[in-house]
Order: structure tokens, then C-alpha cells, then sequence
């Protein structure tokens, strides 16, 4: 049996923000097969061989002088719902990620980023349907939220919440969550704040 490989991909629909993809690829007995998916860049990540380079950033905000995780309820479209989660957005082509991570955050929370914990490489949203691939920021935040700065696309509630709170809102199932935002909340439920700055 030979490797799986890729061959080709063709733009199938073209966006402002994203491109549906028909790719083509060798399964593993050497049989040609199409797969669509969705990536953000002019050519997908299967093709550029570039999956080390994320497209956005997920901020996990902890507030050092609150001793408390900011967690932010936020309208997303695809899923005609409110997700519990945090703050995050697209890095500008170039832009150093803590910028990145700075500017998202103060948009979306009112917030500050005093510093950078650490971050992850490029972890990849899901993988079944798209190319995109973000990186988790791990920072502590002063300030005061508020959402003076949201844009009219954004609907976004504020929670800054201690380990005891986080738990009860892990028990939830009437509510939806980001998958890496339940991840980093059940480490901080289970770890405390070590998970984040490592001390």
C-alpha cells in the first residue's frame, strides 16, 4: 500500500473571508478521491505544506488581581446560538501574535494584556471541514471589562468566574462551549491558575 497523498486543489467558491476547496488526494490504495473543505488562505494548507502558521488566536485571559478567568457568552452565527468561550480573532498578515492577542482582547472585553504566559503551535479547529489553525494565548489581564468596544456583529457577554463557578458551568448541558475553551476550562477547574502561568 502506498502513502496518502495530495495532488491538486481547485477553487470551488470564492469569498471575502474564506474559499471552499475541492482537493484531490491518493487514498491509500493509490485510488484518486475529492474532499471539500474551507481555509482562509489563497491556496489551502494541504497544497503550501505551511501548518505551522496560525490563522488566528484564542486568547485564555486569567485576572491576576481577581484570581479569576475571564470567560466571555458570545452569538455565533453557524450555530444560531450564544458559546461560552473567549476572546479571539484573525492575525493580520505579519502581526506578532501577542498583538494580535492584545488588540482582540481589549475589543472584546474592555481588557488589557499585562503579559503573555505562553502559547500553543498551531493547533488545527477541524481538521474534517477546514485548514484553519489557531493558537492558544495563555496571558494575565487587568482592567474593568466592558464591551464599549464590540463591534454591532458582536454580541458578547463578560464573566470573570473562579473555579468553583467554571465547575458548575463544565456541568451544564443546556449550553454550548467552544471545544479548546471546555478543554482549557476543565485544566483550570482541575489545576488552578498553574495551568496558565506555570508557577
Amino acid at each position: 500500500m502506498s502513502r496518502m497523498k495530495i495532488l491538486d486543489a481547485a477553487v470551488a467558491t470564492k469569498l471575502k473571508f474564506v474559499t471552499l476547496f475541492s482537493v484531490s488526494y491518493l487514498d491509500r490504495k493509490a485510488k484518486t478521491r475529492d474532499w471539500h473543505m474551507v481555509s482562509r488562505c489563497e491556496t489551502p494548507k494541504c497544497v503550501t505544506g505551511n501548518i505551522q502558521q496560525p490563522d488566528a488566536t484564542i486568547i485564555v485571559p486569567y485576572h491576576r488581581e481577581q484570581q479569576k478567568l475571564v470567560v466571555i457568552k458570545e452569538f455565533r452565527v453557524p450555530v444560531g446560538d450564544y458559546m461560552f468561550g473567549f476572546p479571539a480573532g484573525l492575525i493580520d498578515p505579519g502581526e506578532d501574535m501577542a498583538i494580535t492577542a492584545g488588540r482582540e482582547l481589549h475589543e472584546e472585553t474592555g481588557l488589557e494584556l499585562a503579559r503573555v504566559y505562553r502559547h500553543s503551535p498551531a493547533v488545527f479547529s477541524s481538521a474534517g471541514i477546514t485548514d484553519e489553525a489557531i493558537s492558544m494565548v495563555f496571558a494575565e489581564v487587568t482592567g474593568t471589562p466592558s464591551i464599549r468596544n464590540t463591534s454591532d456583529s458582536e454580541d458578547i457577554d463578560i464573566f470573570l468566574m473562579d473555579r468553583k463557578e467554571i465547575s458548575e458551568l463544565l456541568k451544564r448541558s443546556d449550553i454550548a462551549f467552544g471545544a479548546r475553551a471546555w478543554l482549557a476550562m476543565d485544566a483550570f477547574v482541575r489545576m488552578g491558575s498553574s495551568y496558565f502561568t506555570g508557577e
